[in-house]
């Protein structure tokens, strides 16, 4: 009982090489708020939770909890009114680095203010690299068609006694392969010889029980070494091949679930890598170039060469294919598979969509200005017009066990009778299942809804008020696994809370919900124009790091 009633807490002042610490040992952590959490990882001993917190430039304090391995790093001192004596079995300890104490604002409890120092160093990300369509030779949609969006190689179809089905992609929609029918895609002769080379997509395998090879792609001259290209599925795992030049991934491909492939050939080098969902699966030196300079492009089937049939097929829907002469760098391949759209509205193309799936938005009264990053999108009322900008197919929303990040700066210029940042629906006009995600109480106070499995809504609303013509920072993460986070200006303002969730349609208006929608779940938040200005519109089909999130709030 006196353990549970009396808080004891020995402070001690030590030096751990060249650190100075402020320990608390047998703290615990009652109260994270107003603290600004970085990260939680699984570490072996207490020492190195120590070292983990002081090779990050951003860490100020750090809880380890010895019974489960577990530490978490702050931004920020830890209050002694936010602790309490633990049990002696949690084996817990609660450290300040004290020279690092004056370094760091902490946030007030009545306005969220940046917390984070001037010059923050993030670790090492890949959110704020470039996508390059450099070198791009063909790129195919399959939007309803087969043509290259380059305009080099449009395909030809082999679907003996039918046509080719279309089905919803990763994203718009995807070509479907029936293995039974042995149909394939096909184009002329894409030189791919005796050069670097990258091909990326995304695919989702319908069955594995057929045989041991199912080809994406592929390209054949003769049954010679390094005369047949293949990518495929071997043994269920990727595999890439030039015939006696091959490598072999290591993750197990599961059938009805999206995977994003790369296969990279580095001629400098002599190397093939396999990449597997943005990350390296497994790389090889190879003997010689890939050789063939005739034969077909084909995708859906392709020989393997030497003694192996004459096509092995794929059975599965293959989604957004594109080839390129040079090696893309590891950041690339890793936002291709994990960024869905990237909106910076700046000019001259206010809605360019800069991530890798091109996604069409519409601008319905927003109007360029200056932004957090050169140009911003500014939103207002002019009765009777709503100003607002829809995103459409953003499918990574439209199912219930994707995880996904949501980011974006804001600069309200008044909040008071609310109004909406993000409206979410199954529908263009923005109806339909709808609800809205984020935006403001009547009161001014940001709301975030969470829709649970039953269809009722979650509203959790953050008691600081914004600085009104000041930019904030905000990001929500969802982790099927873990549930939901709120983080403003890079500090955790809530999580995890509700790990399961409705799914939320793929049509996404910023600044206001449409007219004519007032049926929509919308808890807490008081529908209707957001007035201010939104840049850097990002959304991520995983849930981002605290690196990840340290970068995209210090640009």
């Amino acid at each position: 009982m006196l353990l549970q009633l009396v808080l004891l807490l020995f402070e001690v002042y030590l030096s751990f090489s060249t650190i100075s610490l402020v320990k608390y040992e047998a703290g615990q952590l009652i109260s994270n708020t107003n603290l600004s959490f970085i990260d939680m990882s699984i570490i072996e001993t207490r020492n190195g939770c120590i070292c983990h917190c002081y090779t990050n430039n951003s860490c100020v304090s750090l809880v380890y909890i010895g019974s489960n391995r577990t530490c978490w790093l702050y931004a920020s001192q830890i209050p002694r009114t936010n602790l309490q004596l633990a049990s002696v079995t949690l084996n817990s300890v609660v450290i300040t680095l004290s020279n690092r104490i004056t370094t760091i604002t902490t946030s007030t409890s009545s306005t969220i203010t940046s917390t984070l120092p001037t010059t923050t160093y993030c670790g090492s990300t890949c959110v704020n690299t470039i996508i390059s369509t450099l070198s791009r030779v063909a790129f195919y949609s399959f939007d309803g068609n087969m043509l290259d969006n380059i305009g080099n190689y449009s395909l030809n179809t082999y679907f003996p006694g039918s046509t080719p089905n279309y089905v919803s992609g990763w994203i718009g929609s995807a070509v479907n392969f029936v293995y039974s029918d042995q149909q394939f895609l096909f184009t002329e002769h894409i030189p791919l010889d005796s050069r670097s080379f990258t091909i990326d997509f995304w695919f989702y395998v319908t069955n594995l029980t057929y045989t041991n090879d199912y080809s994406f792609a592929g390209e054949w001259q003769a049954p010679a070494y390094d005369e047949c290209l293949f990518l495929n599925i071997r043994g269920n795992v990727l595999y890439m091949g030039f015939f006696y030049d091959d490598i072999s991934g290591i993750t197990t491909i599961l059938t009805n679930q999206w995977y994003h492939a790369t296969f990279v050939y580095d001629s400098t080098t002599k190397t093939q890598l396999i990449y597997l969902d943005g990350l390296l699966e497994q790389s090889g030196i190879v003997y010689s170039d890939f050789l063939a300079t005739t034969g077909s492009f084909t995708i859906g089937g392709a020989h393997l060469g030497g003694l192996a049939p004459t096509y092995e097929y794929y059975p599965g829907y293959i989604d957004h294919f594109q080839i390129s002469y040079r090696v893309k760098t590891p950041c690339e391949i890793y936002l291709n598979a994990i960024l869905f759209c990237y909106f910076s509205f700046d000019l001259p193309s206010l809605l360019n969509d800069s991530g890798p799936n091109y996604l069409n938005a519409m601008n319905s009264n927003g109007i360029s200005t200056t932004g957090r990053m050169n140009e911003g999108i500014q939103f207002s009322s002019s009765s009777p017009s709503l100003s607002y900008v829809n995103i459409s197919g953003v499918n990574v929303l439209n199912s219930a066990t994707n995880p996904f990040t949501i980011s974006m700066w804001i600069k309200p210029s008044n909040v008071s009778g609310g109004g909406t940042l993000l409206h979410l629906s199954t529908q263009s006009s923005g109806g339909g299942n709808c609800f809205v995600l984020w935006g403001f109480t009547s009161t001014g106070k940001l709301s975030v809804n969470l829709i649970s499995t039953s269809n009722s809504t979650i509203s959790i609303t953050i008691p600081s008020s914004f600085q009104m013509n000041q930019w904030t920072h905000i990001v929500h993460v969802f982790d099927p696994s873990n549930g939901n986070y709120l983080y403003i200006n890079g500090n955790l303002m809530f999580g995890p809370t509700l790990s399961t969730r409705q799914a939320f349609g793929s049509f996404v208006f910023l600044g206001a919900s449409p007219g004519g929608v007032s049926s929509c779940l919308s808890g807490s938040i008081s529908t209707g124009q957001f007035n201010g200005v939104i840049d850097e519109f990002y959304v991520f089909s995983r849930a981002l790091t605290s690196a990840d999130i340290c970068r995209l709030t210090n640009p």
